[in-house]
């Protein structure tokens, strides 16, 4: 099903600016998607924000992402060892084959992923939780956890994190609260983080 926002879609479930583009994909608990987005076969975690002229295809995103505008994920990608790069050969609309024939794949990212604006991630990519991807990166390989990528194509410059501290971020999945926990010990996500604090939040998440 296709369906074009014509009006503001404001609930406890999500919010859907006008001019928004969604076919067949599901959304959790307070998303929020910008006007002219375009989100076609895919899945948006809990609380993640989608900005203005984002496209993202074929993708499975985890929850509170933040995702800036004129981002693509799952960039659509066309053969170049066959005699064209067209796709009259594998797209029924032109007229040549009977069926579409596209091969699709899956793009996945993590929880608590930062998109900067401009940037593209390549189908089939992995991105893992906590991640930044720069503004204007173009993402060709997997991304670690709570790394930090930027350029094109885009390369590790550095972690969020110390080893341990970022540990014990994946151990908490903090992610996962339920709303009201998360809404309780706010404080937490106040503080700059050191060791003290995480181990403060791994002791809420149990």
């Amino acid at each position: 099903m296709r369906r074009s926002i014509l009006k503001k879609v404001i609930d406890k479930v999500h919010s859907i600016r006008i001019g928004a583009t969604v076919v067949k994909s599901r959304f959790g608990f307070r998303t929020y998607i910008s006007k002219r987005a375009f989100v076609s076969n895919s899945t948006i975690g809990d609380y993640t924000s989608i900005g203005r002229n984002t496209t993202i295809i074929n993708a499975d995103l985890g929850k509170y992402c933040s995702i800036s505008w004129n981002v693509t994920i799952g960039a659509t990608q066309h053969p170049f060892n066959r005699i064209s790069t067209h796709a009259f050969s594998y797209i029924k609309r032109f007229g040549f084959v009977n069926r579409d024939e596209r091969f699709v794949l899956k793009t996945k990212v993590g929880s608590d992923v930062w998109f900067g604006a401009n940037c593209i991630v390549m189908p089939g990519i992995t991105i893992g939780h906590g991640a930044v991807i720069g503004a204007g990166a173009i993402v060709t390989k997997d991304v670690p956890d709570y790394a930090i990528v930027v350029g094109s194509p885009a390369k590790v410059i550095r972690f969020r994190f110390d080893e341990e501290i970022k540990d014990k971020l994946l151990e908490s999945k903090w992610w996962d609260l339920e709303h009201n926990v998360i809404k309780d010990h706010i404080g937490l996500w106040h503080e700059k983080l050191n060791e003290e604090v995480v181990n403060r939040l791994l002791v809420v998440c149990r």
